[in-house]
């Protein structure tokens, strides 16, 4: 059942006595679960024992998506963004290499940074070596480093060994001033003991590990004595699964196939003692036109033959191909092109089950560099291939992009209901239903997974959308994995479908009435049928219009705001215009029409019907916020201005929430000058640089009386009064960097603070932007692809099934219980080292 208790239905007829302010221990700001891609990822590591996708942001952050829709994010302790990032795979551990050269441990089981290794120089190369786990690291002066990944600790062991620049380049080396290793991989072979180095420039060096010396050096010799332009290796991957092919990707656009020779009979040759015997150079003869080659990938189809995926950008230009390989030849197909709209950041091949059919499914996951992420079926790449070698043209691979679960509609405005945490909890109820949710890596129609009507009494949380193509959606929000109840499609009077995007939302649940709000002034009194449940959801059960009644009346100018009260026979509705009605409940008809003059362009901000009392008098009121922050009151049922002069800001600014507070007798005043705020009635006044506290009384007469004010530090975009366990409130804002404030109540003073890295508001009519919360201080935010789910204060259990949906992955021995991580204190260089690492 859900709480009768809530900001939007209390009655105006009904004051509580009075206030008291929210304190600091009441408080706890925090994020309960993110949803999504973050906008600003730039990196992605799979695991493919585990079938994780790690996907890495600009800011420190890191999105883990795994089984199961299971999700979790995790934050580095800087905001900074990674340049390298591998799993240790099968074995629960990320590691990541940030801009300051930091080497990140991450364990995904925990979720926290377990260790962090400064590097000294700048890494410009980063290897895992899959079951021994031993790392590679290349640095900006040539030299590699290893370490050992120590499981248990979860930790790196720096080991004795190095490959100084001076031994590993060659005769060419130049009194020891490095060239940037831009590649370093063990050869595939499992019987191999060799490394295979390439330098910024081209050079390429085959490294016997076991030896600790030189086996070949090739790459830019062979270029200066054919006079060829200087180009840098920007781009490699092996290019066959014995290690005998290597793929180079240049800035200039060039694509380079070397053959490794066999170094198992070259170690008994007498060519083995000569370090520059030069690697065949295969005639692949690729070029994209001065597209530098970003990233390679190499993907074996058969035995003996295999796909080069080629991923080329520039600041003016980019292309992602796919070649076609014979590991047995030198011929080369080009196959493909992918039709993608931008530049591709990183790409991964990604397996898991395509839930809910549990079909087992391969994914082409690219990273574009907007941030977004698209999807191509590798089995449909598959066939296009063995089609293109027919007559018959071959079709296109489709894709798809990774998206929120609410419909193809963008969200644009939402109100959300929480329930009494008493209420009886069914966990198996929701874990079937997460179980069927979309993987939001498939490639099918994810559409829109609706809960059962019959279990809508188990619903504990109530999110309400209004979206961009009109529409307006309930969603049960008992878990973070949203699942639709019921959607309602707007009708014209013909029974066309209205595609208006919807502006305003209020929703009264003791009288079952939604009132909603369009973009081209429609405005729709939607009357929900009871039965005789006491569940107030019930009134969402039954086939669509067969539930409700549906009336409309057409306003000028878009809708802004709305205001009703719980068993009231009017609304209140604002527009873009500054005009106020106020219509009946009934029939939908206009009471009476006001227009308000504003200081700048702009419209009705905020409406709230008031009971006013003053000295044995009482009096109905409808408060008026407008667009730039002028306050006007009105005489409810006229309509008459009763303050001829609009109490107002010294400069407009955008009005953010407009609310009446009555203080407590016993609250404390914070100075002096509060004295006549014990006594009565104030208005709260959030605008998107200051908070303010106007007495009414005041108000109602014409004048200005400011009983307190605070400056903000930085640009406001939502603010929400919030009530606490036992009737205490306070305000919660949000910036628009992402900082939240918790903010007592009269005395404005700053509770505590938290942050949402990575959310960074700004108004874009054409995504899905909506910032929500209830009267307990649960904020729903929606950003592009991702939604954030956010507490305020001081209590548990708000959303079931949370902890399970966290879970990426479980290990089977418990860890040690420490929170903090652990920083590796840089040592001295280490010397060269002859001994075998085995």
């Amino acid at each position: 059942m859900f709480v009768k208790k809530l900001v939007e239905k209390a009655s105006k007829k009904q004051h509580s006595g009075g206030i008291g302010g929210l304190r600091a221990e009441d408080v706890s700001p925090r994020l309960a679960f993110h949803y999504g891609v973050p906008a600003d990822a730039a990196l992605l590591a799979y695991d493919p024992l585990l079938h994780v996708l790690a996907v890495a942001t600009r800011n420190g952050q890191i999105k883990l998506l795994g089984r199961d829709n299971t999700q979790a994010l995790l934050q580095s302790p800087s905001p900074i963004p990674s340049k390298f990032m591998q799993f240790a795979d099968g074995q629960g551990v990320l590691l990541s290499v940030n801009t300051q050269n930091q080497i990140e441990v991450w364990d995904i089981d925990t979720k926290r940074l377990c260790y962090l290794h400064p590097f000294e120089k700048q890494i410009t190369a980063f290897t895992v070596l899959q079951k021994s786990f031993y790392i590679y690291a290349g640095d900006s002066f040539g030299n590699v480093s290893l370490f050992k990944l120590d499981l248990g600790q979860r930790c790196l062991v720096d080991l004795p060994y190095c490959i100084p620049f001076a031994e590993s380049y060659g005769s060419t080396a130049n009194g020891g001033n490095g060239v940037d290793v831009a590649f370093v991989s063990p050869q595939p072979l499992a019987e191999s003991n060799r490394l295979l180095i390439i330098f910024r420039d081209g050079v390429m060096t085959l490294w016997d590990i076991k030896a600790s010396r030189v086996v070949f050096v090739s790459g830019r010799t062979t270029q200066q004595q054919s006079h060829q332009e200087e180009k840098n290796v920007t781009s490699s991957c092996w290019a066959c699964s014995k290690g005998s092919k290597v793929a180079i990707g240049y800035d200039s656009g060039d694509i380079y196939l070397w053959a490794i020779p066999d170094i198992f009979s070259a170690e008994n040759s007498s060519s083995s003692s000569n370090p520059n015997l030069p690697l065949q150079r295969l005639n692949l003869g690729y070029k994209l036109d001065k597209v530098p080659i970003i990233s390679l990938r190499w993907v074996p189809s058969d035995g003996k033959s295999g796909r080069l995926y080629i991923n080329g950008f520039s600041e003016h230009a980019y292309l992602y191909q796919v070649l076609i390989l014979n590991e047995e030849s030198e011929s080369r197909i080009v196959k493909m092109v992918l039709p993608i709209t931008e530049a591709c950041q990183g790409m991964e091949f990604v397996t898991g089950l395509s839930d809910p059919n549990k079909q087992r499914q391969t994914v082409l996951v690219l990273l574009l560099k907007s941030g977004q992420i698209c999807l191509y079926d590798d089995s449909e790449i598959e066939r296009y291939l063995l089609q293109s070698q027919s007559r018959s043209p071959p079709t296109l691979p489709s894709h798809s992009f990774v998206k929120q679960p609410y419909g193809d509609s963008g969200i644009n405005v939402a109100k959300f209901y929480t329930s009494d945490r008493t209420a009886t909890a069914n966990e198996d109820y929701f874990s079937t239903l997460a179980s069927k949710y979309p993987w939001l890596l498939s490639m099918k129609d994810k559409g829109q997974i609706s809960a059962s009507l019959s279990n809508i009494h188990k619903t504990r949380n109530l999110y309400i959308t209004g979206h961009m193509d009109g529409t307006i959606s309930f969603w049960d929000a008992s878990c973070p994995l949203l699942l639709q109840i019921f959607m309602i499609k707007q009708q014209h009077e013909d029974n066309t479908s209205s595609r208006a995007r919807i502006t305003s939302l209020q929703f009264d649940m003791s009288s079952s009435i939604l009132i909603s709000g369009d973009q081209g002034g429609t405005v729709r009194v939607i009357t929900f049928k009871k039965d005789s449940s006491d569940n107030i959801l019930s009134i969402l059960q039954g086939k669509q219009g067969d539930n409700y009644d549906a009336r409309s009346i057409k306003l000028k100018g878009a809708v802004t705001s709305t205001s009703m009260i719980s068993n009231s026979k009017h609304f209140a509705v604002g527009t873009e215009k500054g005009i106020v009605s106020v219509i009946k409940v009934d029939d939908a008809t206009i009471l009476y029409q006001k227009q308000l003059e504003c200081r700048v362009s702009g419209g009705i901000a905020s409406l709230q019907f008031e009971l006013y009392s003053h000295n044995g008098y009482d009096k109905d009121l409808l408060i008026v916020g407008m667009e730039d922050s002028s306050i006007c009151i009105l005489e409810e049922e006229t309509g008459k201005l009763l303050n001829a002069n609009p109490v107002q800001t010294n400069r407009p600014t955008r009005a953010l929430l407009l609310q009446t507070l009555e203080l407590s007798p016993n609250e404390a005043p914070g100075s002096d000058n509060h004295d006549t705020a014990l006594r009565e009635s104030l208005l709260l006044l959030c605008t998107e640089d200051a908070i303010r506290l106007f007495s009414l009384s005041h108000a109602i007469q014409g004048m200005k009386k400011i009983t307190n004010k605070k400056k903000l530090n930085g640009s406001c975009c939502f603010v929400s009064v919030i009530h606490g366990a036992s009737s205490e409130i306070g305000i919660v804002l949000v910036f628009s960097n992402g900082k939240v404030e918790t903010r007592s109540l009269p005395d404005l003073s700053l509770l505590k603070e938290a942050s949402l890295r990575g959310f960074v508001h700004s108004k874009n009519l054409n995504s899905s932007s909506s910032i929500t919360c209830s009267s307990d201080g649960e904020i729903i935010l929606i950003k592009g692809e991702e939604t954030y789910f956010f507490s305020t204060l001081c209590q548990d259990d708000i959303y079931r099934h949370v902890d399970n949906i966290n879970m990426v992955y479980r290990k089977d021995h418990p860890l040690r219980e420490e929170s903090s991580y652990v920083v590796k204190s840089p040592k001295e260089k280490k010397k060269i080292s002859r001994a075998y690492l085995g």
